[in-house]
């Protein structure tokens, strides 16, 4: 049965800007969540690039990992997603990452009011100098002039110098953080499998509208940066909502009536 964040994870969620779920999907979610990672980089990029010498990432929400591209909807996420950002929140993204090295320290947002939270789970054992996720627990409170002074301070300082909580999970934990906690992460190996999912608040206020469309481009300009086969964020299929899911619908509706999906790159046109 599933119950979402109890009283004290919520809290440690909201205080320091992420909590880890150990445990928290069984060893048939990875299984499958594998399958459809080798599926996605095999469709999205030729042999020759899938050799460890550089990240991989895409989208996951076509037809060819049905699996994956449904986990958004999986009250397993959706439930704490609804705890964190509201009842009416809207599911983003879902997307599968390849990693081969470190990261640098970043909040996943410009917007300091920006309300939406990522789950990151690695199908893999990490630890602090084998990619972990690294986090600066209390940064997304950062506001104005302690924010860009703290920004500041974290680009001039080396990566694995920077105070943090080097998070080490193992396949099956899962972590969810506020899009405004810096994160990164040091060493790693060749084949650092991750997949993402992220949830944001319904905006509601012109200034919160043109937030979430404005990251939707800038997630669209990933498409080119990496330089995979599709050409869309949001596949036909998935905008088509096949299995007639009412969340999905939701966001659907929602993130249609907002223009979001008009955007280059977002969303895949029906066919003329």
């Amino acid at each position: 049965m599933t119950t979402g964040l109890t009283t004290d994870e919520l809290h440690f969620f909201k205080s320091f800007g992420y909590v880890v779920l150990r445990q928290f999907f069984a060893a048939h979610y990875r299984d499958q969540l594998i399958r459809d990672l080798d599926t996605a980089i095999a469709a999205q990029y030729p042999p020759e690039r899938n050799n460890g010498t550089e990240r991989l990432w895409t989208r996951m929400t076509d037809e060819s990992t049905p699996f994956t591209a449904a986990l958004m909807e999986d009250p397993l996420f959706l439930i704490p997603a609804q705890q964190i950002c509201g009842d009416d929140v809207l599911g983003i993204g879902v997307d599968i990452n390849r990693y081969v090295g470190p990261t640098g320290w970043h909040p996943d947002t410009g917007d300091e009011n920006q309300i939406a939270c990522k789950y990151i789970f690695y199908l893999d054992p990490v630890d602090g100098d084998t990619g972990a996720l690294r986090v600066i627990p209390g940064s997304h409170l950062l506001r104005g002039a302690e924010r860009d002074a703290f920004a500041k301070a974290v680009s001039q300082t080396p990566l694995t110098d920077v105070p943090c909580q080097a998070v080490a999970t193992e396949p099956g934990d899962v972590i969810i953080f506020d899009i405004r906690t810096w994160h990164a992460s040091h060493g790693g190996s060749d084949n650092r499998r991750a997949l993402n999912l992220d949830y944001f608040a319904n905006p509601q206020t012109p200034e919160q509208i043109e937030s979430i469309r404005r990251l939707g481009l800038g997630h669209a300009g990933s498409i080119k940066g990496f330089g995979h086969r599709r050409q869309y964020n949001y596949s036909r299929n998935w905008l088509d909502n096949p299995n007639v899911n009412p969340a999905r619908q939701r966001w659907i509706d929602r993130l249609e009536e907002i223009g979001y999906f008009d955007q280059p790159g977002v969303g895949e046109p029906a066919a003329s």
